[in-house]
């Protein structure tokens, strides 16, 4: 777990209010994942976070999401249904409350949607030039916009392409299960590579392509079975984090992620 000083100190202070020794306590977890593992999932960390707005300056992207992908889990096993959010907006009960909770339940799985979701706290836009059939070319390229990561996995030379595989299929999945009621907004700019608005269901056949895509190159700390998995339940995946973001997220997705624009 990638874990600071000031995010041991959180739940520390959170869970073992009652001790005073807090600088002793954080030091003998550091390393320990067994004992942070239970400790990440007591409910107590998740109300203070939504309760203390201050709390959210306190703690990393990384504290923050494997606290409440761990509220999810724990919410969708007292549920028999969770909630998919269509494009318009609308809310649709789908009986899928347990195959997500078994989803969550693999460590491996946890950690990886826990940081794929860091990973778009921070975007980054570059200016790509190339040369084609004599003449100089430029594209602004922006890393979570699937139609910019799609061309630029066609420019670039093939030992680059599985990081790129894996960024594409992170797009689809984290478009659909944050802002589900936005992914047609994040469609790239007018230009010869766009291909118009996409669905949901477009956003899910290209997440599930790519990452089929990236589990036949996967390199550590990701396994094969890992992206075979996410390909295989994406939908799953897709409905874990509408529940995050319906139920934890919503208010403060302007304030970790921004707001959705061409």
């Amino acid at each position: 777990m990638k874990l600071s000083d000031a995010d041991l100190r959180f739940v520390v202070e959170t869970l073992v209010s009652n001790r005073s020794d807090h600088g002793k306590i954080i030091e003998s977890l550091k390393g320990k994942e067994d004992f942070l593992e239970p400790m990440l999932n007591d409910p107590r960390l998740a109300q203070r976070l939504m309760n203390e707005e201050e709390a959210f300056v306190r703690v990393s992207p990384f504290l923050m999401f494997s606290i409440l992908l761990r509220r999810v889990r724990a919410d969708l096993e007292e549920r028999d249904f969770v909630l998919e959010i269509e494009e318009s907006g609308k809310r649709v009960p789908i009986f899928h409350a347990r195959q997500v909770v078994e989803l969550l339940a693999e460590p491996a799985t946890l950690e990886y949607l826990t940081e794929m979701l860091c990973s778009f706290v921070r975007t980054n836009t570059a200016v790509l030039y190339w040369k084609e059939r004599g003449h100089w070319r430029k594209r602004r390229i922006c890393d979570i916009n699937l139609d910019d990561m799609i061309s630029l996995c066609q420019l670039v030379e093939p030992e680059f392409r599985p990081r790129i595989y894996k960024r594409i299929a992170d797009i689809a999945l984290f478009l659909t299960g944050i802002y589900p009621d936005h992914a047609g907004v994040w469609v790239s700019r007018p230009h010869t590579f766009t291909r118009g608005e996409r669905s949901i269901a477009d956003y899910e056949s290209e997440g599930r392509r790519f990452y089929a895509l990236a589990a036949r190159c996967a390199t550590p700390p990701w396994t094969q079975s890992l992206f075979e998995q996410l390909a295989e339940n994406f939908t799953l995946a897709r409905h874990a984090l509408n529940t995050l973001s319906d139920g934890y997220l919503k208010s403060l997705r302007s304030r970790f992620f921004g707001t959705p624009s061409n």
